[in-house]
């Protein structure tokens, strides 16, 4: 009996470990340059990309620096499920990311944002948005500036999330280099956030006590 009590309690505490490891963001997988989808709950979300774009690319080099564009809360990459590619340099054209449903929390990852002594910017027109991790990519590069609405970087990375719900993520890129990147997503059904992994490690710990004493008596 107790080999059986010992051998449940450590399955209680693999799953939640193993959540840890699984895909926690699902992101837009682009058919092309213009519209794509990705499981948000129990609907797909079509999301439609309008303004100034160079075409789609799904290089999965473009997140060879998993650190840059991921953190505890965003444990996977885009990989080659595709980003918008942009040049920039439209002070007054506005971009779009337009979600088929509204999206409680998206994330945004973007790259190569900016070069050597051209600072670019990503400014956003709605909602409010931190910085969750960013540093360099496959061309080196740095980190991004946060400032008000506006993301910056110099060949920056890096991950933000956007808070509340949204069917529009909408914004100006007013400086022009080579090209840079960005691509949305939503987090995936079924896995908690960070907060709700500390209440349940927690509980299980509180559970682990519970059976020790009562082996005791």
């Amino acid at each position: 009996m107790k080999a059986l009590k010992k051998a449940g309690l450590a399955l209680a505490v693999i799953a939640p470990l193993q959540a840890f490891a699984a895909d926690t963001v699902n992101w837009t997988k682009w058919d092309d340059a213009s519209t794509g989808h990705f499981m948000y709950g129990m609907s797909n979300i079509t999301v439609t990309y309008t303004g100034e774009t160079l075409g789609m690319d799904p290089s999965a080099y473009i997140y060879d620096v998993p650190s840059s564009f991921t953190n505890a809360e965003v444990t996977n990459t885009p990989g080659t499920n595709g980003t918008i590619l942009m040049s920039g340099g439209g002070p007054y054209l506005v971009n779009n990311f337009h979600f088929s449903a509204p999206v409680t929390n998206p994330y945004l990852d973007m790259f190569s944002v900016g070069q050597g002594g051209v600072p670019v910017s990503f400014v956003f027109l709605n909602g409010s948005f931190s910085i969750l991790a960013q540093g360099s990519g496959h061309w080196g590069g740095g980190t991004l500036m946060q400032s008000g609405m506006a993301a910056t970087g110099v060949e920056g990375n890096g991950l933000l999330k956007f808070y509340g719900t949204y069917t529009d993520i909408s914004f100006l890129t007013p400086n022009g280099e080579f090209y840079y990147g960005a691509t949305v997503g939503g987090l995936v059904a079924g896995v908690p956030e960070p907060a709700t992994y500390a209440m349940l490690l927690a509980g299980l710990g509180l559970t682990a006590a519970l059976a020790r004493r009562k082996n005791k008596q």
